[in-house]
Formats: C-alpha cells, structure tokens, sequence
C-alpha cells in the first residue's frame, strides 16, 4: 500500500478516534458544569428555604399548641395585629422560597435521584394539604393562590454571581401589606382564616394539624439528625414569638 495513503488511513482513523472521545467528553462536560451550576444555585437557596419551612412549621405550632393567635404574647391591640401579619408573613414566605426554588432549579438536586423524587413529593404534599377540598374551608390556599403569593413575595438582587432571586422579608412584607392593594387581595385567604381561628370555631384545625405534619416531615429530610435545628420542638417552641 502506498505509504501517503497508509498515512492517509492512519490520519482518519485517528480523528475518528478522537472525535469519537470528544463527543461523550464534550457531553460529560456540559451535564458537569450545569450540574456545578444546579449545585451553586442549591448553595444560595436550600439554607433560606429550610429557615422559611422552619419559620411556617413554628408558626404553625404555637398556633396548634400555645394559643398564639388568641394570646398573642400578651394583651393587646398591637400585640393581635402583630399576630396577624408574622402569621401571614410565615406562610408567604414559604410559598415564595418555594416559587424561588421553581424559577431557579425546579427543585434543589440533592445528588440523588431516589432524593430528588422524595423532595418534590414532600413539596406536592405540603401542597396538596393546603388546597385539599376535603379539609375545612379555613386556611385553604389554592394552588394558583400558592404560586401568585410566591410571585409577589419575590424580587432580583444583583450580586457577587449575578442576578439572584431573595425573598422579602418581615419588614418589606409589612409595609407591602399596607400600601399595595393587590398584594393584600391574595393574601386575604390566610388573613380571613386567621380571623375565622381567631373567633373560636376551630376553623382549620385538621388543616394546620395535617400541614405540621407534612413539615415536620420536609424538615427531618432537609436536616437529617437536625444538624441545622438541634433543638426538640419541647425545648424551642417556648421561645418562638
């Protein structure tokens, strides 16, 4: 065989070779930096989503088992309206860390799929618990109201990575209460319910027993062996005003 076109094979073969290598490397590549990239944004946002299923699972106890909506840390009309907001407050917040999460990474990527699937369905859980028919008509929130919450509980701050997503907090939240119309409207269910509570009907009652216990669940597998929330619910539920 005549040497240039032995040179000639051994030069295809060779890309083929090559090209064969880069393409899985090339793909390999690219599932690794979105993967990198999917793990960043989980760094910015599980923390603040696990304080917000914290704050919501807190509120929710001393509402079940400290009277705090009908004894608002102590008398008052300062002390009921107080009540009232950081009530609404726990549970918007919520619903906009989990529209955050929806916008940024449909769900954090935990490195497992086995994981991955049990988290959306903690998500659908706690979801369906607020929207469910067959509950008490008190502290229902559907999910369109869910997502329309979250829409209006969410701006972008530009930082260090770029453009992040941040949730308001109290303060904003409070003042938004206040002056913006269509912000109070979607949340009216939550305040409406609050009253209904309030009034001393139980309204609600199976809805906030069966929505703890779909957040004590989200919280046990977000923070295994509560290495985030060491404390019992005995030893901390005491101290959350």
């Amino acid at each position: 065989m005549d040497s240039g076109v032995s040179v000639a094979l051994v030069s295809g073969v060779t890309a083929l070779a090559v090209a064969g290598v880069s393409v899985p490397l090339k793909y390999w590549l690219s599932v690794r930096t979105r993967r990198d990239q999917s793990q960043d944004i989980m760094s910015l946002y599980r923390d603040p989503l696990l304080w917000s299923v914290h704050d919501l699972r807190t509120r929710v106890a001393t509402i079940l088992h400290q009277d705090f909506l009908t004894h608002p840390l102590g008398e008052g009309e300062t002390r009921a309206e107080y009540a009232l907001r950081h009530t609404q407050f726990a549970f918007a917040e919520y619903f906009g860390w989990v529209e955050i999460l929806r916008r940024s990474v449909g769900f954090l990527d935990l490195g497992d799929r086995r994981k991955n699937r049990k988290l959306v369905e903690h998500f659908a859980m706690i979801r369906r618990v607020f929207y469910a028919g067959g509950l008490d008509a008190a502290f229902q929130v559907l999910y369109g109201e869910q997502r329309a919450i979250g829409e209006l509980m969410i701006s972008q701050d530009v930082g260090p990575a770029g453009r992040i997503w941040r949730c308001f907090g109290f303060a904003e939240f409070d003042t938004l209460l206040d002056q913006d119309e269509r912000f109070a409207k979607w949340l009216s269910p939550i305040r409406d319910s609050v009253h209904k509570f309030i009034d001393g009907s139980d309204a609600g009652l199976g809805r906030l027993i069966a929505l703890k216990g779909q957040l004590d669940d989200l919280i046990e597998f977000l923070d295994p062996g509560g290495i985030r929330f060491p404390l019992r619910e005995s030893e901390w539920h005491d101290f959350t005003p």
